[in-house]
């Protein structure tokens, strides 16, 4: 496809014949073009290289929304999908898309923590019966004291104790006497269980903790059968 006098697009590689030079992606074929001495350019070149028309855009947004719609272009990534739902599929993939609100965010932990507002309340309280939308949701409500069934974070850490599993989540011999919980995964101190819960519900890699038999998930369970 010729772009011009002197630019064209073969499918594969954009060329500035001028200068004999080949270039992985447009932006750095028209960044070459604006930095040169070797020939003049205009501005106004915001040209759609996949239609037959090389339509030209008022603006370089105008041109992005039109490779996004009607492309299935991935700026960032200078790739071109087949479909609508492929470019989706690679949104949420790469970009971390969040289907529910559709932002995007920097890191996957980062959406994990995002997404969990949108988590629905189905924790019941043990104490109360109010819902939550996880178990360290459920822990802060019970440690505050706010819970009309006035259990305390003192029973909370008394109950903890009593599980079997205690030895891999607490950190006793503390100089002062004293002991904290930690992650049995990466050795983090807390000195609240709901901020163990917490930290394992939000690190992907910590969360195999309270899944199955993992010795928080036992320790959730353990809890909620002492004071049901």
């Amino acid at each position: 496809m010729e772009l011009g006098p002197y630019l064209a697009f073969d499918g594969i590689n954009y060329e500035c014949a001028l200068c004999e030079r080949d270039f992985a992606s447009e932006g750095s074929l028209y960044a070459h073009c604006r930095n040169t001495s070797q020939h003049d350019w205009c501005e106004r070149h915001n040209i759609c290289l996949r239609c037959p028309s090389s339509q030209d855009f008022e603006t370089h947004a105008e041109l992005d929304d039109h490779l996004m719609g009607s492309h299935h272009f991935c700026s960032d990534c200078n790739l071109y999908h087949e479909s609508a739902e492929k470019l989706r599929e690679h949104d949420i993939d790469k970009h971390h898309l969040c289907v529910k609100c559709e932002r995007y965010f920097a890191t996957k932990n980062n959406l994990e923590m995002h997404q969990q507002k949108h988590q629905a309340r189905t924790m019941e309280c043990c104490g109360c019966y109010k819902t939550f939308k996880s178990f360290s949701g459920v822990l802060i409500h019970l440690e505050s004291g706010s819970c009309p069934s006035n259990i305390t974070e003192e029973e909370i850490d008394e109950i903890a104790h009593e599980c079997y599993q205690n030895r891999k989540y607490t950190n006793e011999g503390l100089e002062d006497g004293g002991w904290l919980y930690k992650c049995p995964h990466c050795e983090i101190e807390f000195s609240k269980l709901s901020g163990l819960y917490q930290h394992a519900e939000d690190v992907p890699s910590c969360s195999f903790l309270i899944k199955g038999y993992g010795c928080l998930a036992k320790l959730e369970r353990f809890i909620a059968r002492s004071l049901g």
